[in-house]
């Protein structure tokens, strides 16, 4: 029966280990405030979120391209085509290209502003 009992422990002790190690790795890859940003944006669907890197912004997959186009009408932008998942828009003879990548999982997008010409998170 002790032996038995020992086993049983190993097993589930191995099994945590296991779940721990995939965790810590998965956390590692994404980054710890990618993590943090992607919380957030489950509390606020709507919402775009700023990322560490300048010009990027995390979206929900849900609805992305009607929450671009406001945000970007918004901010005096006319959106002008798509073309695969680039967003061109223009203001005052500028152009604003805007393109879309999905990123860790199927409910995420990560919006990368060229030059970093308008602010997505406002």
């Amino acid at each position: 029966m002790n032996k038995k009992w020992k086993i049983i422990l190993s097993t589930v002790a191995a099994v945590c280990f296991v779940f721990i190690v995939i965790a810590g790795l998965y956390i590692n890859a994404i980054g710890w405030n990618n993590i943090k940003l992607m919380v957030e944006l489950n509390k606020h669907p709507q919402a775009i979120l700023a990322m560490e890197t300048e010009g990027d912004y995390l979206a929900k997959t849900k609805h992305y391209r009607e929450l671009l186009t406001e945000r970007m009408k918004s901010e005096g932008w006319t959106f002008l085509q798509q073309e695969g998942s680039g967003y061109f828009f223009e203001k005052n003879g500028e152009q604003a290209i805007i393109t879309a990548r999905q990123v860790w999982s199927r409910h995420q997008v990560v919006l990368r502003v060229n030059n970093n010409v308008v602010d997505l998170s406002k």
